[in-house]
C-alpha cells in the first residue's frame, strides 16, 4: 500500500473558479502542520505545470504566515502530479454509499465507477449528505435541472431526497 497517495481530482473552470481561490479553500479546511508518515495519506497539493507550482507554494507560505508557523513546519509537500488512478468503486462517493437508495437511482444512469465518480450530480449530492455543507435539499432540487438528467432519475432524486428531509 506504500506506493500510492489517497487523493482527491477536481475538475473546474478556472473562469469561474481560481486556482488561487481553490487552494484557499483547501488551506482553510487542512491542517498543514500535521505529520503522517504514511505515503498513502501524506499531507500534498499536487500542480500541473509551473504556474501551478508557483501559485500552490505563494499559497503554502501564506497559511504558514497565518498561522505564525515557519515553512519549515508545513508539513504539506507541494508535488508534480504524475498519474491520478481513480480508486475502485466502492472508494467513490463515500456518503453516498451510506443511502443504498440514492447510489441505485444514480447507477442506472450512470453504469460504471469511473462515470459515478466523474458526475457533478453524484459529487454534489454526496457533499450535501457529507459534513460541512448545510443540507438545503431544496436548493438542491433547483439544481437537478441543470444537470440533463433522465427525468425519471430527476424524479426519483427529489423524491428520495424529500425523504431525508424529514
Amino acid at each position: 500500500m506504500g506506493d500510492h497517495t489517497e487523493a482527491i481530482s477536481i475538475d473546474y473552470d478556472p473562469k469561474v473558479l481560481s486556482y488561487e481561490k481553490l487552494l484557499d479553500y483547501f488551506w482553510k479546511g487542512h491542517r498543514c502542520e500535521a505529520t503522517n508518515r504514511s505515503v498513502q495519506y501524506m499531507n500534498a497539493v499536487f500542480y500541473r505545470n509551473d504556474d501551478q507550482k508557483l501559485i500552490a507554494e505563494k499559497s503554502m507560505k501564506a497559511r504558514a504566515a497565518q498561522l505564525g508557523i515557519s515553512q519549515e513546519k508545513v508539513e504539506t509537500r507541494i508535488l508534480p502530479i504524475k498519474i491520478f488512478t481513480y480508486a475502485e468503486g466502492y472508494h467513490q462517493k463515500y456518503y453516498l454509499t451510506r443511502y443504498r437508495e440514492l447510489r441505485d437511482l444514480l447507477t442506472k444512469t450512470y453504469p460504471d465507477a469511473k462515470s459515478l465518480a466523474d458526475s457533478t450530480v453524484a459529487t454534489r449530492l454526496n457533499a450535501y449528505l457529507g459534513d460541512g455543507i448545510e443540507r438545503d435539499w431544496p436548493a438542491f432540487a433547483k439544481e437537478l435541472p441543470k444537470y440533463d438528467l433522465p427525468d425519471d432519475l430527476e424524479t426519483s432524486l427529489i423524491s428520495a431526497v424529500k425523504k431525508l428531509d424529514q
